[in-house]
């Protein structure tokens, strides 16, 4: 197919993953392109690592949940050829969705984990005593819908609605309405500076005291503002954790640079992750 890229992301249709591919794509401008939908993030992660021709979309950070674990553990310990270069936020908006005309009659609810819990407050009000199940993405737990009797309903958007032709029960069913998700795009080379940049590493401290304070203030005496940091276990030993962090600036510049090296010192691992533009896209979903 010559030059026209994979866009690479998780599947299957409906998902707020697909609208947030979509967008992005439209403001790159590429009209033109080959879909590759997969069925687990890592599926995507690891695609991107071995493409040189292929843009990943996968999502890392919802404003209610808080990062996206599968997202964020598979970057740092699997591809070590991907790197983030650009980021978009879509608005969530899950409805309650059945072939059953009959909100009463439901008693299972699938949807994935993050879903489930964004709508927590409907869920304890009206469905308090119904079995919720696990699904890999909203779009799957309605697809799912079609293999499963009327008493089953799935939380999921209503274009997943519109594409499996169910009914929509309840609209607007999370329990913040300002609640949206960070995606961000995968690929293999890092986007040239632009000015208001942003950049995003994972780092293993040193057991010494003051460890991570001395990485802080490396941080605060180069004027670098930090906009994200979360620590995940490292799988390796009880108590030993990685350390997510995002801050302003691209890696080319002096004082990310000058940052970088402080802190060698006091980490023993270190994953670059991605330099791409901060502005923030907003795409809305219907």
């Amino acid at each position: 197919m010559g030059n026209i890229p994979d866009l690479i992301y998780l599947g299957p249709e409906g998902t707020y993953t697909e609208a947030a591919a979509q967008s992005f794509m439209e403001s790159l401008g590429i009209g033109v392109f080959n879909r590759n939908i997969k069925k687990s993030i890592i599926s995507v992660i690891k695609s991107i690592d071995n493409s040189n021709n292929s843009i990943g979309i996968v999502p890392i950070e919802n404003s209610i949940e808080g990062i996206v674990r599968e997202t964020i553990d598979n970057l740092i310990r699997t591809a070590s050829n991907v790197v983030i270069t650009g980021e978009i936020i879509i608005p969530v908006s899950h409805c309650l969705i059945s072939k059953n005309d009959n909100a009463g009659e439901i008693n299972k609810i699938i949807s994935m984990p993050q879903a489930l819990a964004q709508c927590r407050n409907f869920l304890e009000t009206n469905y308090p005593d119904v079995e919720k199940i696990p699904a890999k993405s909203t779009s799957e737990a309605v697809r799912q819908l079609s293999e499963l009797p009327g008493n089953y309903a799935a939380i999921g958007s209503s274009r997943a609605a519109e594409i499996y032709r169910f009914n929509i029960l309840f609209s607007g069913i999370n329990d913040e309405k300002d609640n949206v998700t960070r995606f961000v795009s995968l690929g293999s080379s890092i986007p040239s500076p632009t000015g208001k940049d942003k950049t995003s590493i994972a780092v293993s401290i040193t057991n010494k005291p003051g460890a991570l304070v001395d990485i802080l203030l490396a941080f605060k005496e180069n004027n670098i503002n930090l906009s994200y940091i979360e620590s995940r276990p490292s799988r390796k030993t009880l108590g030993d954790y990685t350390f997510f962090i995002d801050f302003e600036g691209h890696i080319k510049d002096e004082s990310i640079q000058q940052a970088i090296e402080k802190i060698m010192p006091f980490v023993k691992f270190y994953r670059f992750l991605g330099s791409y533009p901060g502005g923030k896209l907003l795409a809305v979903v219907k």
